[in-house]
């Protein structure tokens, strides 16, 4: 599989449900949103109330929530009904944590991901791979758009690839930050299931780079 999930990110505020509806027409069927809490990671970015107004008035699609937040719980609260898949940061929370919110995805059928700063190891979250539907590989430290691919996280793929294969599961790799035309093949190649790509995107808005970026 070897897909984009969009991030809105750098989309102006106006345009957002014009943005992500013109996705969906062009058959993109997941859309990447990201949600900052200034704790976590210093800036903010998309509401509650503004993804809850694209999950009413955009035609259906899987919402790959990524939740850069420090209080889990009261944000998987906030958005276990609305998301299709909720990615927390690994760094954010306790083994203790983690083991809770397994838990509580496993009780309430949400799909569940856990990121990875650049500098966090794969091998850390080896344990619990069994129990995560997508294991999402920060190439930039998380918290602003636009910054430059981290070469690094081309072997961390390749690693995460390798222990997911070993525990025999269906967890998705995802990457996130700075992904665009140059390297997109690279991270595909590496083992990427689902590139996020942000404002490469937004700033080359068309079918033809879409088609274009699922070439490689």
């Amino acid at each position: 599989m070897k897909k984009i999930s969009p991030s809105i990110l750098d989309v102006p505020k106006e345009k957002l449900t014009e943005y992500v509806t013109q996705l969906i027409t062009w058959g993109v069927n997941n859309v990447h949103y990201d949600v900052m809490d200034h704790i976590f990671v210093p800036n903010s970015a998309l509401t509650f109330e503004e993804i809850k107004k694209i999950h009413v008035q955009c035609p259906a699609h899987i919402m790959d929530i990524h939740l850069m937040v420090k209080d889990i719980f009261k944000y998987y609260e906030m958005y276990k009904n609305i998301g299709n898949i909720l990615t927390f940061h690994y760094e954010a929370m306790s083994q203790n944590e983690l083991t809770e919110l397994i838990a509580r995805a496993k009780s309430d059928g949400v799909k569940l991901g856990i990121a990875l700063k650049p500098n966090t190891p794969v091998e850390e979250i080896a344990p619990y791979l069994k129990h995560l539907d997508l294991v999402l590989i920060m190439s930039v430290e998380p918290g602003f758009g636009g910054q430059k691919f981290l070469d690094i996280s081309y072997d961390k793929v390749k690693e995460l690839k390798r222990l997911i294969s070993k525990e025999n599961t269906n967890t998705i790799i995802q990457i996130d930050g700075g992904v665009k035309q140059e390297n997109i093949r690279y991270c595909f190649d590496s083992g990427v299931d689902l590139a996020v790509v942000g404002s490469y995107l937004v700033k080359n808005f068309s079918l033809e780079t879409i088609e274009n970026l699922l070439k490689n």
